[in-house]
């Protein structure tokens, strides 16, 4: 059935509700995730939802198909996760740590210099986080992956450039914003989950594993919003050309 996606996160959640099997899908592919080797065909689940939906067919979720070709993709849309967020919280690690190493060697010993210098590195490192979160540089690059199939474009610096570029910028900004809401259902299982580590009672190993499983189901549920929420963001940004 096609359908117009529409920026909004109301009509998000409500797209992805109309199929009545999204409970067991988000389950069933949190299942696979937490395996961790699964992992990839939970995100080859979101990168189809999203080709569907560029396509007009937001509704009803994709169907169980080839997993191994879903794993394959699902590969590449981590990589590309990877690369816009992982990896400049990785960059902003080893800097820390040549940073302290650096100090170190200096011979810097008073503890309120080395203190003030390590949490300006950790703020400049977390504001770093915050802005490419905020920028959208991961689904910016899920959606020219899913829209030209070019690997290399989707890590190169076309993403970042149209993700903050004038006229697309603020609607994939306002696409990020609305999409928050979408992971306070997992933010809530983390915090339980966290809370269940304090503890310490029989079945406690079965009870937070369970935890994580239906986080890692919330988390599926969460990106399958947004999904619909850049491919929204897409089409208005293409109503500008």
């Amino acid at each position: 059935m096609t359908s117009t996606p529409t920026l909004s996160l109301r009509a998000a959640v409500a797209t992805v509700a109309r199929d009545r099997s999204w409970p067991l899908t988000c389950l069933i592919y949190g299942a696979c995730a937490l395996t961790l080797i699964g992992l990839p065909i939970a995100a080859g689940f979101a990168l189809d939802s999203l080709d569907n939906t560029r396509k007009g067919y937001g509704y009803p979720l994709p169907p169980w198909t080839d997993w191994t070709l879903r794993w394959l993709s699902g590969i590449l849309a981590l990589l590309i996760d990877f690369v816009f967020f992982v990896l400049p919280l990785l960059a902003g690690g080893m800097l820390l740590i040549c940073v302290s190493i650096g100090m170190l060697v200096a011979g810097v010993k008073d503890p309120a210099v080395t203190g003030q210098a390590l949490t300006a590195l950790v703020a400049l490192c977390g504001l770093a986080t915050v802005v490419m979160f905020l920028c959208s540089a991961a689904p910016v690059g899920r959606l020219l992956f899913a829209g030209e199939g070019r690997i290399e474009d989707a890590l190169s610096m076309r993403v970042l450039q149209l993700a903050t570029s004038r006229g697309a910028g603020p609607i994939f900004l306002r696409a990020r914003l609305l999409s928050l809401p979408a992971y306070l259902p997992a933010a809530l299982l983390a915090l339980a989950a966290y809370g269940l580590t304090l503890i310490s009672f029989p079945g406690q190993p079965l009870a937070l594993m369970l935890l994580v499983w239906l986080l890692l189901s919330a988390l599926v549920m969460a990106h399958l919003v947004v999904v619909q929420l850049y491919a929204a963001a897409e089409r208005e940004t293409m109503r500008m050309i």
